[in-house]
């Protein structure tokens, strides 16, 4: 597969990202939603969250806390990446999933990274945070054991995070998550020049027309969540951005494809 690149070639579709996988039809951030996504065809991109685990193994999770999506209780950082691999992480979504794990990001890029390219979002709890750049390291050292660099983008919401990879890891491409509350003053610009980031990462309700202008003044990309209703794509491709983050990425690929319109 070819290297990613932030931005589609000219002309190009929009790239379709599946939200921690086809999280639509399949428990989220597990091996069976990045199957089903490896499977799909017209899906570029994995969308996953990455956390540390008492061991410090990057486990692949969203929350900080376990009960929302496995049967395990507390923060993941309590436990091991073994103790943790034996909760379910599946039954919660549905009785056909009993059984299904929290993988690990290693076993993921094994698993599907040559079929795939990947939105690694390294999280940050602002109440717990891990020792400066203990997590981005660990991620670093997974995603290179794979030989997977090339394949991979790396996102925050603490952009931080993202300058610290660029830092250790100067050829890298990282996205800058946008938040309304914390970054409202700020247009994608401003990202790129404090970070390097090559990709503005927003919400449906985040993104303005002028964002997407200033993005792609200075050479960045534009991707935008969760993106599931057909008037909501049109209403984002007649904007221009270069990507769209949806939990049913399966289902957008025809709507893209037979609706595409680069202004």
């Amino acid at each position: 597969m070819r290297p990613f690149r932030p931005r589609p070639e000219s002309g190009a579709t929009p790239y379709v990202i599946a939200h921690r996988g086809i999280s639509a039809k399949a428990p989220e951030n597990t091996l069976a939603a990045f199957r089903m996504a490896a499977d799909a065809r017209g899906v570029d991109m994995i969308e996953l969250d990455v956390r540390l685990t008492r061991d410090e193994e990057v486990i692949v999770l969203h929350d900080r806390t376990l009960q929302r999506t496995t049967t395990g209780n507390g923060t993941a950082r309590a436990y091991s990446s073994a103790e943790l691999h034996a909760f379910d992480a599946g039954s919660w979504f549905h009785p056909s999933f009993k059984g299904e794990h929290m993988p690990t990001l290693r076993e993921v890029l094994a698993g599907v990274g040559d079929h795939m390219w990947f939105d690694v979002e390294i999280k940050s709890d602002w109440m717990h945070r891990e020792p400066p750049g203990l997590l981005e390291r660990r991620v670093l050292e997974t995603v290179r054991e794979q030989n997977l660099m090339d394949r991979v983008m790396f996102s925050s919401f603490d952009h931080r995070l993202i300058a610290n990879v660029k830092s250790l890891a100067p050829g890298s491409v990282t996205g800058a998550l946008y938040n309304l509350y914390w970054d409202f003053p700020h247009s994608p610009s401003y990202f790129h020049e404090r970070t390097g980031a090559e990709v503005f990462v927003c919400a449906r309700h985040e993104l303005r027309r002028s964002f997407v202008e200033d993005a792609h003044r200075v050479g960045m990309a534009v991707y935008v969540y969760t993106i599931d209703i057909p008037s909501d794509i049109q209403a984002m491709m007649s904007m221009g951005i270069d990507g769209i983050i949806s939990n049913a990425a399966d289902d957008i690929v025809p709507i893209i494809q037979s609706g595409w319109n680069r202004p």
